[in-house]
């Protein structure tokens, strides 16, 4: 789009066109094209007046109510709003009474935060009913009123590096505010850099901010890797020296043949009566602290374990496809267990015996943990004819 200029000599208005805007369109054509932009430029212009006249006279009321006392707060028993009053009742004009009839306070409510906004950008708190408001100031210098909303929503902090961008650039552009506040929300800890390039004017367009943010992404997603990587590490050291030491693990042998409150029947050979200890006896602190002995943390790594079988099946289970379709399927893994990486690497990936023997010694230790189960499942079946006695 091009600008309409002013001219001195006929204070009529004159087209800049685009590049080549002035190829596409005939003359006669281009004098209509002038004829619609100068009347959107001068309904634009309308608008704006509207909106500067509403937020005057809202200035102007709620200044009056505020000397005499009157607080509009919302709260039981709190004086109406004489503006909204007035806009109801049609003495501000049909289009204030629409804004009224439809409930559009919010309207209102963004051009006094766009006019608060625009007094603490240009340091200007003029807002007599009868002074240019900073809301005019601001149209002057090119600055909208969706600019200044967005502006109005920053905190403190990112208000300031707003402020530094206009003091530098001499503009206030919501595509670039909205970069700022995508930085200082998601990057805190780079928005020195957003400075720096908007000082240095290496910063001027949303497009580097956009390009500064994408590289900073892909940095943190490598060092968000580097970080998995490093505590898979430290996980498998931790498990396989577990793993250790569970070769030389001895249990403390059990001492109490019988426990509950039933009666020992183990001296008379065939056992014809099979009764668990009853609840009153789990209550008790004896029980209790059996329970404690016996049972202990069994379940304690079931998440985890569950977790970590089930993903381990899933990607076996993907293994095997692949296995299924290249003929090549060993000695890719020859090649990546020489190649893909240096031995730290794999052995912070794999452990310290290497991928096979690593697979190797989960499956032994699989085998071992099924039969331990077997033997857990057949030990704990109940009997047939057991009984529950309830005291």
């Amino acid at each position: 789009m091009s600008e309409l200029v002013t001219q001195p000599e006929t204070g009529g208005l004159s087209a800049v066109y685009s590049p080549g805007m002035v190829d596409k369109y005939s003359n006669q054509e281009l004098d209509q094209i002038d004829q619609v932009r100068e009347a959107g430029q001068l309904l634009s212009k309308s608008k704006h007046r509207l909106n500067c006249e509403v937020v005057r006279l809202k200035l102007l009321l709620d200044g009056e109510d505020q000397s005499n006392g009157l607080i509009h707060d919302g709260s039981i028993g709190a004086p109406s709003s004489r503006f909204w009053d007035g806009a109801r009742a049609g003495h501000f004009g049909d289009e204030v009474k629409g804004w009224a009839k439809r409930g559009d306070q919010k309207k209102v409510s963004r051009l006094m935060a766009a006019n608060n906004a625009a007094a603490i950008l240009l340091n200007n708190s003029r807002a007599n009913a009868r002074d240019l408001l900073p809301l005019d100031c601001a149209k002057q210098l090119g600055i909208g009123h969706s600019t200044l909303e967005i502006y109005a929503s920053f905190d403190t902090d990112i208000r300031e590096v707003a402020d530094f961008y206009y003091e530098a650039t001499g503009e206030l552009k919501a595509d670039m505010l909205k970069c700022i506040r995508t930085v200082c929300n998601d990057f805190a800890d780079r928005k020195d850099e957003l400075l720096q390039g908007i000082a240095s004017k290496t910063i001027k367009y949303p497009s580097h901010v956009d390009e500064l943010i994408n590289e900073w992404i892909a940095q943190r997603r490598e060092l968000e890797a580097v970080k998995r990587a490093e505590e898979h590490a430290a996980r498998l050291a931790e498990a396989e020296a577990a793993e250790e030491k569970l070769v030389d693990y001895k249990p403390d042998a059990p001492k109490d043949e019988h426990v509950g409150d039933q009666e020992d029947t183990s001296g008379r050979g065939e056992i014809s009566e099979r009764k668990s200890p009853s609840r009153k006896w789990y209550d008790t602190d004896s029980g209790q602290m059996k329970v404690k002995e016996v049972v202990g943390d069994l379940a304690q790594p079931l998440p985890d374990l569950l977790t970590g079988l089930t993903g381990l099946n899933k990607k076996l289970i993907d293994q095997a496809e692949h296995s299924g379709v290249m003929h090549n399927y060993a000695e890719f893994w020859a090649g990546y267990d020489r190649f893909a990486m240096s031995p730290a690497a794999a052995q912070r990936t794999w452990g310290k015996a290497g991928r096979l023997e690593r697979m190797r010694k989960l499956r032994g230790l699989l085998i071992e943990v099924q039969q331990r189960i077997d033997v857990y499942i057949q030990n704990t079946t109940p009997p047939k004819n057991i009984e529950y006695p309830e005291t």
